[in-house]
């Protein structure tokens, strides 16, 4: 932990500039009409795929689409309905930006005592539902999804509200096929969540919390969500820009894998190799 706590007065200060940056783009976002009167979004040009097969991946469902245009370019079992374990975080964190609750939250001992230890919460610490946001998507803990759900309430995905905020419910369940059309829809609508998932570290006022995605490091990555529950095995949303595609950003959703870094890297050599730019 030395790492996070030598940072002189500058890194701290640039870090929590970053904050309010991202808390500004969470309350003043342009409305959609000006974007799109002013910087009309350019047409996509379609993609071919060319392929023989489906790639071999652990993963027992997978799906990868465009996120522009949202066309399917791989997938297998996508309508199979399978537990999405932590990347429930990541739909947690759209409720507290569709929120307008603003006061203060307390982490109580009932917060630290769910399952987990990352984030390195403690009673009694004060913090706002926008700075937690950062330990929930960059470690994935599991105290800050309790505590939000605590003042946030329940978390809406695909028409039905999950069974909890952390993802550790095994009846926190979707299929890749939801969660792909979720994903995308929250990629437009609330970019800057994706932003977060893609700090290396961010320093708060308490603590400081270190990205643990087992794909952040991958040339092109834009951002996403992983999880891991025993029933669940290891699951998966994220976003790349594709290099061979002109950065054209695609979409991955793994769900029942048992090394999401691998299948994620066979799926985008799979892309590589198969899909074109007409």
């Amino acid at each position: 932990m030395g790492v996070l706590f030598g940072y002189d007065r500058g890194m701290k200060f640039l870090m929590l500039t970053g904050f309010l940056v991202f808390v500004s783009l969470a309350f003043f976002n342009v409305p959609e009409d000006t974007v799109s009167a002013e910087q009309p979004a350019a047409a996509a040009r379609a993609l071919l795929v060319e392929l023989s097969s489906l790639p071999e991946v652990s993963a027992k469902a997978y799906e990868v689409f465009d996120v522009q245009t949202g066309e399917i370019l791989l997938a297998y079992n996508a309508e199979e309905s399978l537990p999405i374990a932590s990347v429930t975080k990541l739909f947690t964190a759209a409720k507290v930006l569709d929120s307008a609750v603003a006061e203060p939250l307390i982490i109580t001992n009932q917060d630290i005592a769910t399952e987990g230890r990352s984030g390195k919460l403690e009673a009694g610490q004060e913090y706002s539902g926008h700075e937690l946001l950062f330990p929930l998507l960059i470690e994935s803990s599991n105290d800050a999804a309790t505590a939000l759900a605590r003042t946030f309430g329940e978390i809406p995905l695909a028409g039905h509200f999950l069974d909890d905020a952390s993802g550790l419910s095994d009846k926190n369940i979707a299929t890749v096929s939801q969660l792909s059309g979720e994903v995308r829809s929250l990629y437009a609508r609330l970019p800057h969540l994706f932003d977060v998932t893609t700090l290396q570290q961010y320093i708060g006022e308490h603590t400081g919390w270190i990205n643990n995605s087992p794909v952040f490091d991958l040339p092109g990555y834009k951002g996403g969500k992983h999880g891991f529950t025993y029933a669940a095995n290891q699951t998966l949303v994220a976003i790349f820009a594709e290099e061979s595609l002109e950065d054209r950003e695609l979409g991955y959703v793994l769900l029942g894998s048992d090394d999401v870094r691998t299948d994620t890297q066979t799926l985008r050599a799979a892309v590589k190799d198969s899909v074109r730019l007409e």
